[in-house]
């Protein structure tokens, strides 16, 4: 039977991964069989799609939501770029003293390859919003070492792409066809919620409501990516860690969480002898004075850290983002907190809750001026706001600051690294501070971060509009 398609207006999900790295089992098949399910399954990306909604955006209404998934249950068809599959092996210790072998397979893209997945369906205006929020919001897909970006793009057309598209759902493959788990329709949303484990503890291969579709590639074969994996790279401006903690660190704690993370990643990145972003260090072990180096952000959620987010303005050459994506875990004497990246890429996209644009902007850690008041002159908070001014001098100032008068002394104002090494001059924050509100006249951009140890989190400002 050959797939009819009814093309209106399609609606184009594209994909990119700034690791250049896809993974991703195919269903029903063991990991150590070293296969890649490429092109994903619309399974998975529905899957992908319901689990971003409710961890990211739970505030979309879910009548809209619901209808959005049922319309995207419709077979797609994928564009997938020139890619070369590889694997790593890794040996684990067991109690037998011997060893386990582990096969970790993936597909390597070439940078900014898009990835795109194109549903034969026209979306309402409140439908295509939501998938637009839902994909700007997609940290991976596939296993959380796909890294993505996404993004819904109407006027997408494909380039070097090869076209996988249904063309029998009887799952029966014949060549290079390879069959795909999908929905059936109508969509039965709960099964999205099914883990493959209890699926096979209910003796079943594969979930309720879906059915094997057979795809083929209608393109050209495409080369091998031997060549793009030599082709420079896109910028990298920020990267954000997930904690992976049951009880997430309190907000008082954001300046230790966040010279963890700077102690972990040049830790992982080693002798650089041409300076690094990460520690803020030229080739000759200078500071750098320009903002364009790495600053260590919380996200806080409840007076609690939710994820920390590394912002560099100037940009991460390939290999510190490499060795910063390597940090698996935050720990010193009296910690140890496992993290995991789920964001690379713009700032904007990875930590939506520090940028945007607005009139007011709120702090949510205290700010101490990096300067001192001169002795029977400077009154507090005219020196106070003296110094906002001053710092933001080169961007947008402030037509007011508005203090808020919460309590800060709880709050750790020291980096512990600088501390230990008995480094005075860069570990305590010595002035008090206050929590500052900021009203501009004409909405300002973040992220605003200012004042003593704002590389680490202190003096960080929020939308407030």
């Amino acid at each position: 039977m050959v797939w009819k398609e009814e093309l209106t207006v399609p609606t184009t999900l594209v994909l990119t991964f700034p690791l250049g790295r896809y993974h991703a089992t195919p269903w029903d098949r063991h990991v150590n069989e070293g296969a890649v399910e490429l092109p994903p399954s619309p399974w998975r990306v529905l899957r992908a799609l319901y689990a971003v909604w409710r961890t990211r955006c739970d505030d979309l209404p879910a009548t809209v939501v619901l209808e959005l998934l049922s319309k995207l249950a419709a077979p797609p068809t994928f564009y997938v770029p020139a890619h070369t599959l590889a694997h790593t092996r890794h040996y684990y210790p067991d109690t037998a003293a011997g060893t386990d072998r582990i096969l970790d397979a993936f597909a390597v893209f070439g940078s900014g390859a898009p990835l795109a997945v194109q549903w034969p369906i026209e979306l309402t205006s409140e439908q295509r919003n939501a998938l637009r929020r839902i994909a700007e919001s997609m940290p991976y897909l596939g296993r959380a070492d796909s890294i993505c970006e996404a993004a819904v793009d109407d006027d997408w057309k494909p380039t070097d792409s090869a076209q996988w598209s249904p063309v029998d759902d009887t799952g029966n493959t014949d060549g290079d066809d390879t069959a795909l788990l999908a929905p059936e329709t109508p969509l039965q949303v709960e099964q999205l919620l099914t883990r493959p484990a209890d699926i096979r503890r209910a003796g079943r291969r594969f979930p309720l409501g879906t059915r094997m579709i057979t795809y083929r590639s209608t393109g050209a074969a495409l080369p091998a990516a031997s060549s793009i994996l030599s082709q420079p790279s896109r910028t990298v401006t920020a990267v954000r860690f997930d904690i992976l903690k049951s009880a997430l660190p309190p907000d008082t704690h954001t300046a230790i969480y966040t010279d963890l993370l700077r102690r972990s990643a040049i830790d992982k990145l080693g002798r650089n002898p041409q300076g690094t972003m990460l520690g803020g260090r030229t080739s000759d072990n200078r500071k750098m004075h320009d903002a364009g180096h790495a600053h260590y952000l919380p996200i806080i959620r409840n007076r609690r850290l939710s994820a920390l987010v590394v912002w560099i303005p100037g940009g991460l050459p390939d290999k510190e983002l490499d060795a910063l994506c390597d940090v698996t875990a935050l720990y010193d004497h009296k910690r140890h907190t496992p993290v995991r990246v789920s964001g690379v890429g713009d700032i904007r996209h990875i930590a939506p809750e520090l940028t945007g644009q607005a009139t007011k902007w709120r702090g949510i850690t205290p700010f101490t001026p990096s300067r001192y008041p001169k002795k029977n002159r400077d009154q507090w908070h005219s020196f106070v706001q003296r110094e906002i001014a001053r710092e933001l001098a080169q961007d947008q100032p402030p037509t007011s600051v508005e203090f808020l008068g919460l309590p800060w002394t709880s709050f750790v104002r020291h980096r512990p690294s600088a501390r230990l090494r008995g480094n005075h001059a860069q570990g305590q924050a010595h002035l008090p501070a206050e929590f500052l509100r900021l009203h501009f006249d004409e909405p300002a951009r973040g992220p605003i971060a200012l004042g003593r140890l704002n590389h680490f989190g202190l003096g960080l400002f929020v939308p407030d509009d």
